[in-house]
């Protein structure tokens, strides 16, 4: 009887816990990971696994966000603020600026082989 009331208890909060969170689909080499994983907790959600985009929010592996045109200080910004057109909210209360410097480095990693086919 123990055992059912346990399980009655964990079940729905393993799932609640397992199930809302975008999972990244690329391994990325050590350096990156903290970056990726915040990624994936914080921006994910609207702007998919891998940044690849959804219907909520832009790709973000494209030649549009790489450094030369948007820079890491721009990046930094908008997630602190949230876009300029109020598109994307203001994450400042979700992240720290530990987070948002890893999310950059894991997002310049993932922009890296950006080629006009893939952009």
């Amino acid at each position: 009887m123990n055992n059912q009331i346990i399980i009655k208890l964990i079940l729905p909060i393993a799932l609640l816990a397992s199930g809302c969170a975008v999972e990244p689909q690329k391994v990325v080499p050590e350096p990156y990971l903290l970056g990726q994983v915040s990624f994936h907790k914080v921006c994910a959600n609207c702007h998919g696994a891998d940044a690849m985009g959804t219907n909520k929010a832009p790709r973000l592996i494209h030649s549009r966000y790489s450094e030369e045109n948007f820079s890491n200080k721009k990046v930094a910004k908008t997630i602190m603020n949230g876009s300029s057109s109020g598109a994307m909210p203001a994450q400042k209360n979700k992240v720290t600026q530990e987070d948002i410097k890893q999310i950059i480095k894991y997002l310049r990693y993932s922009q890296k082989d950006i080629t006009p086919e893939n952009s």
